[in-house]
């Protein structure tokens, strides 16, 4: 927070549990809760009704309400709310709040639970009289977990899960509560707020990595998520103009770094860069800084030969546990990248000619000039029918060049087309669901991104797998008449499953293929959406974007793709043999 807010109120007040946690809400300017009501949540359902300032949406399912503020936490950079009843409302989110955890991304999960006297007796969605402890599941794929019985627990507890969301390493936080305290009325004092920032790094380790980069004579930045995540692309930008020296991203870092940047030399890991691969391998490099990536299988490549040949890894990262993780080469420094970033610039400044040596302009210049953009530059600007995916990316490009763009990326052969080919304008946020790879992610995220961030254009992209998925949220969509592009890529197939299987065993796996394409237009104008089928280049134009964007509603794109292309994989599938 910019200023000191106090934690204390002067006087004490008197309120219902749930107004407590709705004028939370609305203090902290979170106005979007994502859910589906049910007798266990009916208490703070009502209160609902008091608040005009916030906006409940009642999604098609519990997993996609996950989602979509998993994507609101994004597109905003503010936590997501959940709020869901007992039982199968509960575990219906697991996948949704696991991708969080994993992702590092702050929710808020409410869910309304079984009062203490009905415990254990058969009451309806209480899975303790079966005996599944449902809380004990839930615990461990949250950041913190209380479950709230008494009217007397709740402030601690309350006051405990705010400090979660907002400190140290982030991730969903959950409180089940008994749901005949919602409208129970405690007395307190609390203004919780006054919970501050991420300030923390290792000054020391900074200065120690400085001057290992003074004395190095190639360098490379590596950016990855936590540079999103403690929002400072900018910070990072100006350090590398002073370094003057070449950046790669992670895939779940795509937009870490202005991808129009002269120093940007492309993406690393699913969907590498040639330039990328040529740079990393042939270049004695002898320092690589990176800064907010885990080096997991995704960003490293598979644990990638190029920085274990390196000489110092420099890993900042503000989870302890991952650093060194992956490579013993490590120099560790954990902190928040955004205050370790600051920091490092301002010590860099009382200096900068001690860092005239990294200028790697030349060496840049000369590798983007001799190596190709992408894999199958043919592809990409071919204009066979059906339409190339490369080339649906380029259009994709151009037409949204004129906005301010946030993009939803699902997993599956998504990961490695958009990685690849999608171009990012400057300023442009890319997002994806890397850390658990949860199919199904990128319709809900977006919408749930859309309502944060409605003066953007929001893009989802997924496969017709992902797509079928969660695609029943698109109802969500049109209720709400939530603004956001939706393409899938449609080819009838699970793509990276059947190509990676038929290569490896000589046949695809059995079940990797549809039988027929489903027919995503007919599937969205089902649901009240809107929607196009797009079979050749150039159908997605600027002129046709401009006039879709002005209606404001949900719009699909049914694209239907060579059903044999291969995604750029590089060494995905031989990582997959071995």
């Amino acid at each position: 927070m910019d200023e000191f807010i106090s934690p204390v109120l002067e006087h004490e007040i008197e309120e219902t549990i749930a107004d407590t946690i709705l004028k939370y809400l609305c203090a902290e300017d979170v106005r979007i809760v994502f859910g589906m009501h049910g007798g266990y949540t009916v208490g703070i359902g009502d209160k609902l009704n008091d608040y005009s300032d916030i906006t409940f949406i009642r999604c098609q399912h519990e997993e996609g309400a996950a989602f979509m503020a998993d994507g609101y936490a994004k597109a905003t950079g503010k936590f997501g709310v959940v709020l869901v009843t007992a039982g199968p409302g509960v575990s219906n989110t697991i996948t949704g709040i696991l991708s969080a955890l994993a992702d590092q991304v702050p929710v808020l999960m409410i869910s309304g639970a079984v009062p203490r006297k009905k415990a254990y007796m058969g009451a309806i969605q209480d899975t303790e009289s079966f005996g599944v402890d449902l809380s004990s599941v839930m615990k461990a794929c949250a950041r913190f977990h209380a479950n709230v019985y008494t009217d007397g627990t709740f402030i601690q507890l309350f006051r405990s899960a705010i400090r979660h969301l907002h400190r140290g390493k982030k991730g969903p936080v959950i409180l089940n509560i008994a749901s005949d305290l919602f409208l129970r009325k405690i007395v307190h004092n609390c203004s919780f707020q006054g919970h501050g920032d991420n300030m923390y790094f290792e000054a020391d380790a900074v200065k120690h990595a400085l001057t290992v980069i003074k004395k190095s004579k190639n360098v490379v930045v590596f950016a990855g998520n936590g540079v999103k995540l403690s929002n400072s692309q900018r910070e990072l930008e100006r350090l590398v103009e002073i370094f003057k020296v070449p950046v790669v991203t992670s895939p779940k870092g795509k937009s870490a770094f202005n991808n129009e940047s002269e120093y940007y030399l492309g993406n690393f890991g699913a969907g590498s860069h040639p330039v990328v691969d040529k740079y990393l391998g042939n270049e004695p490099i002898d320092t690589v800084v990176a800064f907010g990536t885990s080096f997991n299988e995704y960003s490293s490549n598979a644990w990638s030969q190029y920085f274990k040949n390196v000489k110092t890894l420099i890993q900042i990262d503000i989870d302890p546990l991952v650093i060194g993780r992956s490579f013993v080469n490590t120099l560790g420094i954990n902190g928040d990248c955004g205050s370790t970033l600051r920091y490092m610039r301002r010590k860099v400044l009382e200096e900068p000619d001690a860092y005239q040596n990294l200028d790697s302009r030349m060496r840049i210049k000369d590798y983007k000039s001799r190596y190709p953009e992408f894999e199958d530059v043919e592809q990409y600007h071919s204009d066979a029918v059906p339409i190339k995916v490369p080339r649906l990316f380029k259009d994709i490009f151009e037409s949204f060049y004129p906005y301010d763009v946030n993009v939803f990326n699902d997993n599956g052969s998504c990961i490695w087309w958009a990685n690849h080919y999608l171009k990012l304008k400057n300023k442009w946020q890319f997002y994806g669901s890397l850390g658990f790879c949860s199919m199904g992610y990128s319709i809900p995220a977006a919408i749930g991104g859309a309502t944060g961030r409605p003066d953007k254009a929001t893009i989802a992209i997924c496969g017709d797998g992902a797509a079928i998925m969660n695609g029943n949220e698109l109802k969500t969509a049109a209720e709400y008449n939530i603004a956001l592009f939706v393409f899938v890529l449609n080819d009838a197939r699970l793509n990276v499953v059947y190509h990676s299987t038929k290569l490896i065993c000589k046949r695809p796996n059995v079940g990797t293929e549809y039988k027929e394409p489903i027919d995503f237009v007919k599937f969205a104008e089902g649901l009240g959406v809107e929607a196009y089928r797009i079979d050749e280049p150039g159908q997605i134009n600027p002129a046709f974007i401009q006039e879709l964007y002005s209606k404001q509603k949900p719009i699909l794109f049914d694209c239907r793709i060579s059903i044999d292309e291969l995604g750029p994989y590089g060494g995905r599938i031989s990582q997959v043999v071995k």
